[in-house]
């Protein structure tokens, strides 16, 4: 984990809804850190212009769907791409940075180039989280209409290509020695979520549609190392899924309507991802700290038994300096020529002198350690401090968490404690 930092990419192929996906979380961002009382600071990238943008045309989107959201560019070098940061903390102090990376689809495509296929594994190998978005239009709709009980849709492999996806993360995720979570993120999906049923159908088909992903995550490996979840995200809302149709290029294409001609951008559950997301990381990051806590503890508590000990040894210094002092008194007060013979056999003064630089330098001693054990103290409220602001926050992503109508859970809970608040 590097400097506090935490990462998270976006995995699909090209024209999936990857950045819209991202832009109903970023709806999302303020009422959801503010109702965990976090603070967050964002810096200017491009990721972050492309989600203004893609918002911006989605709010002004006609009826029909005739405009759409432009495809992210491939970057000349893949390792420009720096992704979407913001930093996260409480009360005006930094604690963490979050970094979203969306890389255009081009890169998880078999034919991207070596370099883009090295930057995807890397990234894969330093992410935390992986949110893989998956065109609901093309998991449950066939050429005839909707998709059967046991079916996925005519599109499903075309279009979301789970089988590249288990490839990539079954080159990164083997060997895996830390935590990872993985959300499965229906997106454009609102045709599927009108009624509980509908949902949950949803989510039956995403387990069918991803079953070799879902196996692999299952294997003995993983199975106690990575969190799975579903969630579905409404990325327009207020659409329906009216037909599909060939381009002359022989690509399919999804159209929607909208549900009114004056309705709307208004994104639904786009909190979700982020919740579970916030909810696994942060669980991370607290863990990460309870580790450096304790151990700050322990540092406290030897520097407390040194002090102690010192102290004692600064006592006893002070009470050899008051002997001293009182056999070189007396020795002064001693007739001359009786206290001269007797310092030539038994120096009074000298033992005086040691006596009040042992004192001196232990004194020293005490008073620096006394420093360190404040500083100590200091780190260690500090630490809990931010353990108990990052539990409240944890425990309020985590009420909002859903966990059923489609929203599930598949594997992994532990990974997703809920602190008592």
């Amino acid at each position: 984990m590097q400097t506090n930092e935490l990462n998270i990419i976006m995995v699909a192929p090209r024209m999936i809804g990857k950045t819209s996906l991202l832009a109903a979380m970023h709806e999302e961002f303020h009422k959801t850190f503010e109702r965990a009382n976090l603070q967050t600071w964002t810096d200017d990238s491009k990721t972050l212009q492309a989600i203004t943008e893609c918002k911006q045309v989605l709010k002004t989107i006609d009826p029909k769907f005739q405009k759409s959201v432009e495809t992210t560019k491939p970057e000349l070098d893949p390792w420009n791409d720096e992704g979407f940061v913001f930093e996260l903390g409480s009360g005006g102090r930094k604690f963490m940075a979050i970094r979203f990376t969306d890389p255009t689809g081009e890169y998880f495509a078999t034919n991207s180039t070596q370099r883009q296929k090295d930057y995807v594994k890397q990234r894969l190998l330093k992410c935390d989280a992986v949110i893989i978005p998956i065109d609901a239009t093309a998991l449950m709709e066939k050429k005839t209409g909707r998709v059967n009980y046991s079916e996925v849709g005519t599109w499903h492999e075309e279009k979301n290509d789970p089988e590249r996806i288990t490839t990539l993360l079954k080159a990164a995720y083997a060997g895996l020695s830390v935590p990872r979570l993985v959300i499965l993120a229906p997106v454009k999906c609102e045709t599927y979520m009108r009624t509980s049923q509908d949902a949950e159908n949803l989510l039956q088909h995403v387990q069918i549609g991803y079953q070799k992903l879902l196996n692999f995550l299952k294997s003995d490996g993983l199975f106690g190392k990575v969190a799975v979840v579903v969630t579905p995200v409404q990325t327009v809302g207020n659409v329906v899924f009216a037909y599909h149709k060939t381009r002359d290029d022989g690509f399919i294409k999804f159209e929607y309507n909208k549900t009114e001609i004056k309705a709307p951008y208004a994104p639904k559950d786009g909190d979700q991802p982020l919740r579970y997301v916030l909810r696994f990381l942060l669980n991370l990051y607290n863990e990460e700290k309870k580790r450096q806590l304790e151990e700050d503890q322990k540092e406290l508590s030897e520097l407390e038994k040194n002090l102690s000990k010192e102290k004692d040894e600064r006592d006893e210094a002070k009470q050899k300096v008051a002997e001293r002092e009182k056999a070189f008194i007396e020795r002064k007060q001693t007739w001359l020529p009786i206290r001269f013979v007797a310092n030539l056999f038994d120096d009074a003064y000298t033992p005086y002198k040691e006596a009040k630089e042992n004192f001196k330098s232990t004194e020293k001693t005490v008073h620096e350690t006394q420093t360190k054990v404040k500083n100590s103290e200091i780190k260690v409220q500090a630490t809990q401090k931010e353990i108990d602001i990052f539990n409240k926050a944890i425990f309020s992503f985590a009420i909002g968490c859903k966990n059923s109508d489609g929203f599930a859970i598949l594997q992994g809970a532990k990974w997703l404690p809920i602190p008592h608040n």
